[in-house]
């Protein structure tokens, strides 16, 4: 394997410091030329090193353009302006300081203090930022910050120009920044792909610098999960909170002020699973995923110095054709690829997406679900139903369904049918055998649970199926089980009510007791939302309501400290006359972030609809038990339990009764006149 050079100042130490103390107007007569700059010179620079005629400019990735700084001259001579929009690019981002390099070549414009009119491009409708950045400098972590979100936003509109002086030190840092933000690439792989498409880009050791550390600085504002590699230290909700505020912008930024992203989308695709609703799909621009390329142009790279090296100590060097170029260990991909395996191979490479408004994209994923135990719940859930149109190896026969292993501990209670719940009645040969009087066997292979082929939709007469009903006998114990192709074909394959049966035992799922197997996808969820650009939208795809909660629950465990601390506990029992009295306000005495993450997750619940009085209870529970860290055996947790539950049911019912009202205005338009 070639190693990778670790990229390297352009200016020597003695050089870097004369430019910090020479006065400007003899650094520009001295290096570029004064006015005869070579930078704003279109002769000096041959056609390839023009993407836009009349600029010294590069294409550093399709959306992103390096260039020198334009002038009004150029501008006309030049069509500028018609060239910007032939190519599709739609803002200008300005790295310079008004009045900066008066002596390099064509004359500033007065009114601006740059070599041309800002108004020149808005009125051609291109916008124009301006981030006053000192040359030969560096902004600070957040400053940059910033400016990458300001970038992000930006690109959505269209192609992206960045310009400092040259178009070199600031500019190229400024795009580095940017691509270690949004592709997860390290530091000096960014900087090394950013000097391959413009060289000499990034000069300074201070340049170089601020792109490493702006990659540190984003390791924990990017951490979801603490518990889950890459590690980092725990935080409260509110360090969460203030975290998240650097990381989003715009309009997202507003609706998530006080919700952390993970409990509002968690909570949206718990909803759209319980009402059968395929995840949004907006507009979106595509944005090419740069993994391959950054490997092969480092590569390359690398092969080119070491045979430069090769040659200089009289070695001679075979041209050689690489077919596969060397792996990257750091690539964003790469680190995950055993953990996250596909069977289409044309899904191998991660997308990347920026979005004209936040949606959610729809990326093959299907959740999966073999074996669940619910030691305490209030329903057991169990579900029989033979299909085909699959392969082999992914289809689950009658036989491996009602085949489950038996446990003598549980407690098993009546389950709700589905037919039942839909007010039809369940086929007499359906289930020929009751499952707890099969012999156990191993449970069906888990293959993967992400990156799955769809499945072809199910025929009509393979629709029918129950959640299990058998009578009123009781048998001694069995397992609850939701097979893979129950929650993958969730949206269409059962009925309303049977949907929102299973969301809500979802949210009363605890997998400190329940689902060895839901634990390990988890875990899988969380080191994916960590570490992999494009999570959050894979994420609201997962169609699994148990993983999706597993999730939820798990989130709010890892924090440093309980949501609800005991003052906010006292301070709710002080006013727990109030619940009744008036429930929207009864948790106002709580922060916002708790007040408005705990009201997100009632919400939820109040939404999946009617649901039987020992799982609304069950639900609860969790939420106490997630939201104080307390268990109801403890000395003070029977106490807590008893009080938070007599604060939150009403709450809870109040919020029901306003969805159902909801839902009924919705009935009435949709069916009116």
């Amino acid at each position: 394997m070639v190693s990778v050079r670790v990229p390297t100042a352009k200016y020597t130490k003695v050089g870097e410091t004369l430019r910090h103390v020479i006065p400007g107007h003899m650094q520009c007569s001295m290096t570029c030329g004064g006015r005869a700059c070579k930078y704003e010179n279109p002769s000096r620079w041959s056609e390839e090193e023009q993407a836009i005629k009349g600029l010294y400019s590069s294409w550093i990735t399709d959306n992103l353009l390096a260039m020198a700084r334009p002038s009004t001259e150029i501008i006309q001579k030049y069509n500028i302006i018609d060239q910007f929009q032939d190519c599709g690019l739609r803002t200008v981002i300005n790295l310079q300081r008004p009045g900066e390099h008066a002596s390099c070549g064509n004359p500033l414009e007065p009114e601006s203090g740059f070599t041309y009119r800002p108004e020149i491009f808005m009125e051609a409708s291109i916008y124009f930022y301006n981030f006053g950045w000192k040359d030969y400098g560096v902004a600070s972590l957040t400053t940059i910050l910033d400016m990458v979100k300001v970038m992000s936003f930006a690109i959505q509109e269209g192609k992206v120009a960045v310009h400092c002086h040259a178009g070199l030190g600031r500019t190229g840092v400024l795009i580095a920044c940017y691509l270690v933000f949004t592709t997860r690439m390290s530091a000096d792989q960014a900087i090394l792909f950013v000097r391959a498409k413009r060289p000499n880009s990034i000069q300074t050791r201070g340049q170089l610098l601020c792109v490493r550390e702006f990659a540190q600085f984003l390791v924990p504002l990017r951490s979801v999960f603490s518990c889950a590699e890459p590690r980092t230290n725990a935080v409260t909700l509110a360090q969460y909170l203030t975290r998240q505020r650097h990381l989003l912008h715009g309009y997202e930024a507003r609706r998530l002020k006080h919700v952390p992203k993970v409990v509002q989308l968690v909570c949206k695709a718990l909803l759209d699973v319980a009402e059968g609703r395929q995840a949004s799909q907006e507009e979106v621009l595509e944005i090419p995923d740069l993994t391959a390329e950054v490997e092969k142009t480092v590569s390359q790279q690398a092969i080119q110095q070491l045979g430069k090296e090769m040659m200089g100590k009289g070695i001679a060097v075979v041209q050689a054709c690489l077919s596969d170029p060397p792996t990257l260990a750091k690539l964003p991909s790469a680190a995950l690829h055993n953990m996250w395996t596909r069977d289409d191979v044309d899904n191998n490479q991660p997308s990347f997406c920026l979005r004209k408004t936040h949606s959610y994209s729809d990326s093959d994923l299907q959740g999966l679900a073999s074996m669940l135990t619910w030691a305490e719940s209030p329903l057991n859930l169990l579900v029989c139903q033979p299909f085909s149109g699959i392969p082999d190896k992914l289809r689950l026969s009658q036989s491996d369904v009602t085949e489950v292993c038996v446990s003598a501990d549980l407690h098993f209670l009546p389950v709700l049918s589905v037919h039942q719940a839909s007010g039809s009645n369940p086929s007499p040969d359906l289930f020929p055998t009751p499952p707890w009087e099969a012999k156990a066997r191993p449970s069906v292979a888990d293959s993967s649970p992400l990156f799955r082929r769809r499945r072809k939709p199910l025929s009509e007469s393979q629709r029918s199926m129950s959640l299990g009903s058998w009578g009123r006998g009781h048998p001694p114990a069995v397992k609850s089980v939701v097979p893979a192709w129950l929650t993958e074909h969730l949206h269409t394959e059962l009925p309303l009510e049977a949907r929102r049966l299973l969301v809500a035992q979802a949210l009363s799922l605890d997998l400190d007791q329940d689902g060895k197997e839901y634990r390990h996808k988890v875990l899988k969820w969380q080191t994916e939302l960590n570490s992999r650009e494009g999570a959050w939208d894979r994420m609201c795809n997962e169609r699994d309501p148990f993983v999706l909660s597993g999730l939820l629950w798990s989130w709010l465990e890892q924090l440093k400290e309980p949501v609800l601390s005991k003052v906010d506990v006292l301070e709710l029992s002080r006013h727990k006359s109030e619940c009744y009295q008036d429930p929207q306000h009864a948790l106002s005495c709580l922060d916002k972030g708790p007040r408005q993450t705990l009201l997100c997750i009632l919400d939820c619940a109040a939404h999946v609809a009617e649901v039987p009085q020992e799982l609304e209870d069950a639900f609860l529970q969790r939420t106490i038990k997630a939201f104080t860290k307390m268990r109801p055996s403890s000395d003070e947790g029977a106490a807590v339990y008893e009080s938070l539950k007599a604060i939150l049911a009403p709450v809870l019912h109040e919020m029901k009764r306003r969805a159902a009202g909801e839902s009924q205005i919705m009935c009435q338009c949709l069916h009116g006149p």
